[in-house]
């Protein structure tokens, strides 16, 4: 979009230059305009590189993170702005906080650091052992000779003095399952504060992008004024080329505003685990 505006402006401001060009040859105008546009041209030629330029470096982005090559890009065209859906801010952090991947993980890691207290804890339960043997022999060790035997052994091992190695363990397992609640909180925290500044940069996005569509109109209007008043002679050249510049801002702005809604968007729901 970007590009297209820069593509838009040298257009623009070359069929200024061709104005001064002809005002001079007529003895209407002055070779100071003439520079001066002149001037801006060339700046125009320049940012049109330079959005050549951030388009091919951000194609070679994009097909790096999908290792697909990228084909022609469509622009998203009419869009309408639209804030958060549900228009709460609560339902939209009671959802991250639900949903949200990262909780998930914190509250398993958890979940295994409790376990793992629990298997240190049962290093002092007694262990029983059963073993059972049977044997059974034919002519061994005189022809004719059989023999069976048969045993059951019952053992019972308990853990008396281990050096103090069971109780650190589960003092260190302990330690690790309350910093694993901190970890849970904090990243509690994290992910509804994450919610909410994406909530609140939503509804932001949507006044951003009515001031910037309104700056447009209004930046257009009066680049056609003054072009009106430079051909009866009321305005200058110099007057033209900052109105021009003013309204091609203003188109910029309102790509950055475009598009920041629609990230916005996604980044509300990235944030309350809807992605």
């Amino acid at each position: 979009a970007q590009e297209r505006v820069a593509k838009k402006q040298k257009s623009l401001l070359e069929s200024i230059y061709q104005q001064t060009q002809a005002t001079l040859k007529i003895g209407t105008g002055d070779i100071i305009a003439v520079r001066e546009a002149q001037a801006r041209v060339d700046a125009a030629e320049a940012d049109v590189i330079k959005a050549s330029n951030g388009v091919a470096i951000a194609g070679k982005q994009l097909q790096r993170l999908t290792h697909h090559p990228i084909g022609v890009l469509e622009p998203l065209g009419h869009y309408q702005a639209l804030g958060p859906q549900p228009d709460d801010m609560q339902s939209w952090v009671h959802s991250a906080v639900q949903d949200q991947p990262l909780m998930h993980q914190a509250q398993a890691q958890l979940h295994t650091a409790q376990q793992e207290v629990q298997y240190h804890q049962r290093a002092r339960w007694p262990v029983v052992n059963l073993q059972g043997v049977a044997q059974h022999a034919l002519g061994n060790p005189f022809p004719g000779l059989v023999m069976n035997q048969a045993g059951v052994s019952l053992n019972l091992s308990v853990p008396l003095y281990e050096g103090g190695s069971i109780s650190a363990s589960v003092q260190k397992a302990q330690a690790q399952t309350v910093a694993s609640v901190d970890h849970v909180a904090n990243v509690r925290d994290e992910v509804t504060l994450n919610t909410q500044t994406a909530f609140l940069n939503l509804k932001n996005s949507v006044a951003q992008l009515k001031a910037a569509k309104e700056t447009v109109d209004s930046a257009q209007l009066s680049l056609e004024g003054t072009r009106k008043g430079y051909e009866v002679g009321t305005r200058s050249i110099i007057d033209l080329l900052h109105t021009a510049t003013d309204y091609v801002r203003a188109e910029q702005d309102y790509n950055v505003a475009f598009y920041n809604q629609v990230i916005a968007r996604v980044q509300l729901k990235a944030a309350s685990g809807q992605i």
